[in-house]
């Protein structure tokens, strides 16, 4: 019997993995058919055929298959230039996968082949995005989410962003204060606040910014406790009225 290592076996049997993949309805079927036959006469595997594929003659595994999960087999290997060019943007790699594919890839220096069209596309000073992308680390990636390349992309506009915003402090007296001054900030910036602080909530806001928090938290800050009271006190109303358990 042939081994696993045939060449003509397995390009039939990618041929008929491949139909199997991309048919739909009684196509699919048979080929589904026709592949686990083959595989079972010659003795080969799914992954001998695709090493992100499990050692298993179940069909069941090709439904959860991804091409994302195929593109990190090659990583080590001569295909890796071609594999990375794909992975840096997929946006299905599951945290682990992320992890290994920036241990294969310079971050700094896709930073730089990209820096020029995130400018362009966010209206962004190329130079200043340049010199924020440099300073990225890979906990800044690893904090953000989507592909690799949009996590770089959000990791160098907040850089950039911490550059030309100086952290401020807004004082607050009270968790009902320092939760609708969060709420301000986050939703004007669109960044999150910084770690809390005893006297108040500090965040990254340029001068208009600023005053703009500022301005709402002194008319509307009032307004802010009295509607928590009142939802605290009808949530106390709402717990008394249901029966005892």
């Amino acid at each position: 019997m042939p081994g696993v290592t045939d060449p003509d076996l397995l390009v039939r049997a990618r041929k008929l993995m491949g139909l199997y993949r991309g048919g739909v309805g009684g196509e699919r079927g048979n080929a589904g058919r026709r592949l686990g036959a083959f595989l079972r006469e010659h003795d080969l595997t799914l992954f001998d055929l695709d090493p992100s594929l499990p050692v298993s003659q179940d069909l069941a595994a090709l439904d959860a298959w991804r091409e994302s999960a195929a593109l990190l087999t090659r990583l080590g290997t001569d295909a890796q230039d071609d594999a990375l060019t794909a992975l840096v943007d997929a946006d299905d790699l599951t945290e682990p996968e992320m992890r290994r594919l920036m241990d294969a890839v310079d971050l700094h220096r896709l930073a730089e082949v990209r820096v020029d069209g995130w400018a362009a596309l966010d209206g962004l000073d190329p130079a200043a995005l340049r010199q924020a992308a440099a300073a990225i680390t890979p906990a800044d990636v690893l904090a953000a989410q989507g592909s690799l390349a949009a996590r770089l992309r959000f990791a160098a506009a907040r850089q950039l962003y911490f550059r030309t915003h100086p952290p401020r402090l807004i004082r607050t007296e009270t968790p009902t204060q320092a939760a609708f001054v969060r709420g301000l900030i986050e939703t004007l910036t669109g960044h999150p606040t910084l770690p809390p602080d005893p006297e108040g909530v500090r965040a990254h806001l340029n001068a208009q910014q600023l005053a703009r928090v500022r301005a709402l938290t002194a008319t509307f800050l009032p307004e802010a406790e009295r509607r928590a009271a009142q939802a605290a006190r009808e949530f106390g109303e709402a717990l008394a009225r249901q029966e005892p358990g």
